[in-house]
């Protein structure tokens, strides 16, 4: 393995650490469920942005960027930060957190590279795991 996919190995494995951190907090100690949630959903809602930003980066890379993927990187963000308004309930949040994990999941793999495939399903079962304990023990 070249040094590219070795490093992008090793940042997507630690970047699951807050993850399955905030999970195991939240898990294994549910009466501070409250105080963990918050964090556990901006690191989420930080992710989902990260992602949304590759495509854009990749769409603007192209010889004639399309328009909607420019248009449609920017919606996760957006539908992350609503989930921070005041009064969206915690299991809504994780819920949409979750969902646009697996939509740029499904966007990311098609036509990727098989190693940048298998990358991506790792890390995007480690999230949304980990955010879906959180969200069954709400």
């Amino acid at each position: 393995m070249d040094r590219t996919r070795t490093t992008a190995w090793a940042l997507t494995l630690a970047g699951l650490i807050p993850f399955l951190a905030g999970a195991g907090l939240i898990v294994f100690n549910p009466g501070e469920a409250a105080r963990w949630v918050e964090p556990l959903a901006a690191y989420g809602a930080i992710i989902l942005s990260f992602l949304a930003g590759t495509r854009w980066g990749k769409g603007l890379a192209e010889r004639d960027p399309r328009p909607a993927t420019l248009i449609l990187s920017n919606l996760p963000p957006v539908a992350a930060w609503l989930t921070f308004l005041p009064g969206v309930p915690d299991g809504l949040q994780l819920a949409v957190l979750m969902a646009g994990l697996v939509a740029m999941l499904y966007w990311d793999v098609r036509g990727s590279t098989d190693w940048y495939a298998r990358l991506r399903w790792v890390a995007t079962s480690g999230a949304v795991l980990s955010l879906g304990c959180v969200w069954l023990l709400l």
